[in-house]
């Protein structure tokens, strides 16, 4: 009885277990939101892989919410992770990753998340954000950056618990 209590144990714990690839790309994840705070471009743009496209829209009630100021305002937009990085003059601003999922075969993966950007100690805006990435030449290089935003003065972000109920 103990050996099988053990076993079914051991599988438990390894169907949740971290691949050594997805341990990698959560330590990319971590360094970016490192260097945003910290403000190391050199570290930052070390993260991706050329080409890269950068896009965000804001959601459909965001969207709303700015063609009341702004009847010409565009939904989306295209960045680029350079001019990201170099707009920080200061260490206030912070983004912050949680609900996490990693899908990878060791060649390529998506990394799906919930994000949230603050400056000054305040949060700005929130949304969903998905990364593609490549490993080449043994390290995992951010392909692409996808994201929804929601501002905060017109939406707050609901709590974690709420974002995940099914």
């Amino acid at each position: 009885m103990k050996s099988v209590l053990l076993l079914l144990l051991l599988g438990f714990n390894l169907c949740f277990a971290q691949t050594k690839d997805e341990t990698e790309i959560r330590k990319v994840m971590d360094d970016f939101m490192g260097c945003i705070k910290t403000r190391d471009e050199a570290k930052f743009i070390s993260l991706f892989q050329e080409p890269v496209l950068w896009k965000g829209i804001f959601t459909e009630r965001t969207h709303a919410k700015r063609l009341e100021k702004n009847p010409k305002a565009e939904s989306y937009f295209t960045d680029d992770y350079k001019a990201f990085i170099r707009g920080f003059k200061d260490d206030k601003a912070e983004e912050k990753f949680d609900n996490i999922k990693i899908i990878e075969d060791g060649s390529i993966a998506s990394a799906n998340f919930d994000y949230s950007f603050w400056y000054d100690g305040k949060m700005s805006n929130w949304g969903k954000e998905i990364w593609t990435l490549m490993k080449i030449n043994g390290s995992w290089k951010i392909t692409s950056v996808t994201f929804s935003m929601d501002l905060t003065k017109y939406f707050p972000q609901p709590s974690l618990q709420e974002r995940t109920k099914k």
